[in-house]
This record gives structure tokens, C-alpha cells and sequence, in this order.
């Protein structure tokens, strides 16, 4: 009975992850060039301080080459953040999904979040900026559309987490992780394996049926 269950939601993340991929094979090295440099000047100068004439040193790209591919400022951050929102959910799902058992997902989930923002904060200074800035139309983080909410549905949906909107439980995973986060790379407080598992344990007890 529990392989029944476990194969369909099983078939549906590799089907997701496979997708990923896809869209993460078709950025050509030139446009990837753009997205790296224009995160290096962002975490330096902010938004209104990049400015295309800068992304054509920094990148090593000429002006029509940026144009080739974005219409615009706008345009470009924009496709910026799908870009690394899709390289992050690539890079978790590849070492998680495979794993069956919901609650090591949830653990490894949380941990390899962790550990991706820690090792690239600049990606995660970038996503708190554009989140909060007039670039995101939608006025909605990617947390609340993405993976995560996806995966702590799937939680709900099966019952592996109590009853709850999976929003409630996005704000708590997520806003814990991206604490955690900022205190380890900003903060003076190092966070170490112990405190990350007291962390994910409180998490877990909190909203697990188990």
C-alpha cells in the first residue's frame, strides 16, 4: 500500500526535476555570463546602481550582446531572478528528491537550503531585494509558487504534516532557513550542526503528524 503512495508523488518530482533541467540547459554561456555579472553588481551597487554600462565590464559582454537577449533593465532582472530561482531548485532537488522518505526530505530540504545560501549570499541578498522591490510585479515571493510550497503541500496532502494552509507552513520553513541564513553570513553567531538539528527538530515536532 505505502509504494502505491510513494510512486506517483515520486514520479511527479523527478518529472519537475527533469524540467528544471531543461530550462536550465537552454541559458547559453553569454546570457549566463550577463546573469553572474549582473549579481556581482547588484550585491555591490543595488538595482539602481547597475547599470547596463557597468553589466558590459563586469560580464565582458558587449552592449548589443545585453540587448540581444533583454529588452531592457527591467527585463533583465526579472529573467535574472527566474534564472537563479531555477538554478537553486535545480541544485536542491537533484541531491533531495530521490530520497522517499518524507521526513529526510524535509530535514535535507531545510539543510541543503541552508547551505546553498551560506556558500552563494549573494544570491540570497538578491532574491530579498527583488522580492521587495518594484521588479516583482507579482508582489509575491517565489516561496509561496515554487518547490518548497510544493513540497510542504505535498506534506499536508498526504499527511505527513498537520492541517494547515501550506502558506502558514512556507512562512515558518522558509522564514527559518533565510534567518538562519543572514545569521550565519551577516551575523557574528555561527550556527553549527548541533543548533542546525535542534532547528530542523523543532521544525519537524512542530508541524509534522508524527
Amino acid at each position: 500500500m505505502e509504494d502505491k503512495i510513494l510512486l506517483p508523488s515520486f514520479a511527479i518530482r523527478m518529472n519537475v526535476r527533469s524540467k528544471e533541467m531543461q530550462q536550465l540547459q537552454e541559458f547559453s554561456e553569454k546570457e549566463i555570463a550577463i546573469y553572474e555579472g549582473a549579481l556581482e553588481l547588484v550585491a555591490k551597487y543595488g538595482f539602481h546602481g547597475t547599470s547596463m554600462s557597468l553589466l558590459t565590464k563586469e560580464a565582458s559582454v558587449s552592449t548589443g550582446t545585453i540587448y540581444h537577449y533583454f529588452c531592457s533593465k527591467d527585463d533583465l532582472m526579472k529573467k535574472m531572478y527566474c534564472y537563479f530561482r531555477t538554478r537553486l531548485e535545480a541544485c536542491i532537488s537533484i541531491q533531495v528528491d530521490e530520497k522517499p522518505d518524507y521526513k529526510e526530505r524535509f530535514y535535507l530540504r531545510w539543510l541543503k537550503l541552508y547551505l546553498y545560501y551560506t556558500e552563494h549570499p549573494k544570491v540570497l541578498v538578491f532574491f530579498e531585494q527583488y522580492i521587495n522591490s518594484p521588479y516583482n510585479q507579482e508582489r509575491s515571493p517565489h516561496h509561496f509558487t515554487g518547490a518548497y510550497f510544493k513540497f510542504l503541500k505535498e506534506g499536508i496532502d498526504e499527511k505527513y504534516l498537520k492541517p494547515a494552509k501550506p502558506e502558514i507552513y512556507v512562512a515558518m520553513y522558509m522564514g527559518s532557513v533565510i534567518m538562519a541564513s543572514k545569521i550565519n553570513v551577516f551575523g557574528s553567531i555561527l550556527l553549527d550542526e548541533t543548533d542546525r538539528e535542534l532547528l530542523i527538530n523543532k521544525l519537524w515536532y512542530g508541524m509534522s503528524e508524527v
